[in-house]
């Protein structure tokens, strides 16, 4: 779990984000009569793999039925269409960006779904122009950007939510299943992706819809439903029932919208197979296959850390020698940590102390998948009055399971600040002093993969924690 500041930072290097430079550059082109193609070829040329993609689909039967050589991008505008030249400039370059090595086949299948309910959307929309049909079409594609670029993401949490929603789930189980593992819904973090990289327009209206929303939005919101259902089967009672919608919406019979939408969904096909991205038709319904299912990988839980007995009792053996013999402060709080990870089964494990100036707790060693950079950024500040949750922790003096119903009253002065650092609402944590002068604390939470906590990894955080206590009893005497 990392909460959206965390995701924000994981999709930051993502190339996507040339997106919206792009999109900005075709907008002026494309929305002025008096624009040429030879200036729309000028912004296609700027981007290599973006001009190769682009003679190679005006090269493609669909574009080029007469099998004359397209050797520039100017004619290769000619050949695709003035009109459609920013849907597909859109739809290849979200194709690179989405699209890694070895893609999940959920990522594969949720890609090819969202192109063919873009296209869904702009079928819709038969009465507008070219310009706003585009508008719709894009829209629809990038309100399913940061979804598709979490669920490109190889982080543990995103194979726990892989494993939780399928191919047809609805945005409100989406959003649920995201906050459970990833920490923030997917449509939150779709609102902030886009304006961090200054993408405006429609897609906020699609990404957070009104109660009634307009025309345009409402075929994008109508478009998604098409190609959601659709995967269910063309026969199936939830694709009917969006017919009905679409027959209202577009003033037709459910029949004729019916094979108006198994119309699109064959161009759809056919037109990504130009992409040379063939693996997605695989996922695309049309009047001649059903799609192909998504199977869910085994469940994760079983290569996720557990507890393991053995090794608290060797850690405990380890701990008592060193006490008894070679005292060190220093290996007693390193073999603590491998004993609550390695040995309890915690999954992130920090021991924080106070710097210099006692006006801040940092993290001084960590443990688990996922703390490798928490020296730089677990950093808390600890405030000298009755309201801060430190203070309060120093002077109950007490081990902690925050966010447990057992714990309110600690667990009441607790922040969003925490929870911006570590992702998580719930934690084990302990207050450290020696000889009554505060030292630090010890945390620990299952971040890596957001699964509960348990009673039974309390009981072993406290016993550890003892063992703490104690060596700095023993230091205290020295």
């Amino acid at each position: 779990m990392k909460g959206l500041h965390g995701w924000m930072r994981v999709l930051e290097g993502s190339q996507a984000a040339v997106l919206s430079t792009l999109l900005q550059e075709m907008d002026r082109v494309t929305a002025s009569d008096e624009s040429s193609g030879q200036q729309l070829a000028d912004i296609i040329l700027k981007d290599a793999s973006l001009t190769a993609s682009i003679i190679r689909i005006a090269n493609s039967v669909t574009y080029n039925p007469s099998d004359i050589s397209v050797t520039t991008v100017s004619r290769a505008i000619l050949n695709i269409g003035f009109k459609n030249i920013r849907s597909i400039c859109m739809s290849i370059k979200v194709l690179e960006a989405v699209l890694k090595e070895s893609p999940s086949p959920m990522l594969v299948a949720m890609l090819a779904k969202s192109l063919h309910g873009a296209n869904q959307s702009k079928a819709l929309c038969t009465k507008l122009n070219n310009t706003k049909r585009e508008e719709v079409f894009i829209a629809a594609l990038l309100s399913h950007l940061a979804e598709l670029l979490v669920l490109g993401a190889n982080e543990t949490e995103v194979k726990l939510l892989r494993n939780d929603i399928e191919v047809t789930s609805k945005n409100e189980d989406k959003n649920r299943y995201a906050e459970k593992h990833l920490g923030v819904s997917l449509t939150r973090l779709a609102k902030t992706l886009m304006k961090q990289w200054r993408i405006d327009g429609m897609v906020h209206d699609v990404i957070s819809p009104s109660e009634e929303p307009e025309s345009m939005v409402e075929a994008v919101l109508l478009g998604q439903e098409i190609s959601r259902t659709a995967i269910l089967g063309w026969d199936s009672p939830e694709f009917k029932e969006v017919m009905n919608r679409v027959a209202e919406f577009k003033d037709v019979s459910p029949a004729d919208a019916e094979k108006m939408v198994i119309n699109v969904a064959d161009e759809t096909a056919e037109t990504i197979s130009t992409f040379g991205k063939k693996i997605l038709t695989d996922y695309i319904p049309t009047s001649k296959k059903q799609a192909k299912q998504v199977e869910k990988t085994a469940k994760v839980e079983s290569n996720l850390l557990s507890a393991s007995p053995e090794i608290q009792l060797n850690t405990f053996q380890d701990l008592s020698e060193l006490m008894m013999t070679q005292f060190n402060i220093n290996a007693v709080f390193k073999t603590v940590l491998k004993g609550l990870n390695q040995g309890v089964g915690l999954e992130r494990v920090t021991l924080a102390i106070f710097d210099k100036s006692q006006q801040k707790v940092v993290a001084k060693y960590v443990a688990g998948s996922g703390t490798e950079r928490w020296k730089e950024k677990f950093i808390v500040p600890y405030e000298r009055n009755h309201s801060g949750f430190l203070y309060n922790l120093f002077e109950g003096d007490q081990v902690a399971w925050i966010g447990n119903t057992d714990f309110k009253e600690i667990s009441q002065y607790i922040t969003p600040e925490y929870q911006g650092i570590t992702g998580q609402k719930q934690f084990f944590i302990a207050p450290l002093k020696a000889d009554k002068r505060r030292i630090g604390f010890i945390y620990a939470d299952m971040g890596a993969s957001s699964r509960n906590l348990s009673n039974e990894q309390f009981d072993g955080f406290k016993r550890f924690v003892q063992q703490i206590k104690l060596a700095l009893t023993i230091l205290a005497a020295r």
